[in-house]
């Protein structure tokens, strides 16, 4: 009886604009900032044209660019810095709260944000330093950059996969996004194979779409309602049993 009214007392609470339901919405910005941020950065890349088979060719490209692949570099950074933020307020929701979801979701949406920062100041580095940098100092740059974009990309894909499970568990709309939510998250995991390139910018955009649609859900509060409404129809089918 006090576990039912205690999870019956969540979704009261969160209904009525609590600090866990503010956190929910907060996140929904915050992916969503994230996902512009990724759209930033892709436009500026692409727009560097510094994607060459050796690295002096990409120095030689970025030292005529700078200014484009510096912002692609930024819109990386403020990307990363926005998934780590909303991966904190996702901790404080009640949903993950009362372990209706995984702390491994944001978790795992902290370390593609920071892999993705690192990345992003990488980038930026070499497009201050070109075209003076060479040599070791340049290959160092770009080794980070390179390392740091793959681990923040898988560790996004992770993200994907994991939550996959819960969106499917839950129903509703979350349970229609479930699918995406796997084979998108699986097919980031291909960022390690050379041979698979031309998929990336396809998953990129897969990515993008997803943080769209669930920083959508969730800072319109469409998320928070589904997960009340589930909660109190399982206390009141408990009250019922007890009964």
């Amino acid at each position: 009886m006090r576990e039912v009214a205690d999870r019956e007392s969540v979704p009261m609470t969160a209904a009525v604009g609590s600090s866990p339901a503010a956190a929910a919405r907060y996140a929904g910005g915050l992916l969503l900032l994230a996902a512009l941020s990724l759209a930033v950065a892709v436009i500026g890349r692409v727009s560097a044209a510094a994607d060459h088979d050796t690295l002096a060719e990409s120095l030689a490209a970025i030292a005529e660019r700078p200014g484009l692949y510096g912002l692609g570099g930024g819109g990386r950074v403020l990307a990363g810095v926005a998934l780590v933020a909303g991966a904190w307020f996702l901790l404080r929701t009640w949903i993950i709260r009362q372990r209706l979801g995984t702390p491994l979701v944001p978790l795992l949406l902290a370390v593609a944000g920071t892999g993705l920062a690192v990345s992003g100041v990488g980038a930026i580095a070499l497009a201050v330093a070109a075209p003076g940098i060479a040599g070791a100092a340049a290959e160092t740059l770009d080794g980070v950059h390179w390392i740091a974009g793959k681990i923040g990309f898988a560790a996004a894909g992770l993200a994907l996969l994991t939550a996959a499970r819960y969106q499917w568990k839950v129903g509703g709309q979350l349970r229609r996004i479930a699918p995406a939510s796997a084979v998108i998250g699986l097919a980031m995991q291909f960022i390690w194979i050379d041979a698979a390139t031309i998929m990336h910018p396809i998953v990129g955009t897969g990515f993008f779409v997803w943080l769209l649609a669930v920083g959508t859900m969730l800072a319109t509060g469409r998320v928070e309602r589904h997960f009340t409404a589930m909660v109190t129809a399982s206390a009141t089918r408990g009250r019922s049993h007890v009964g």
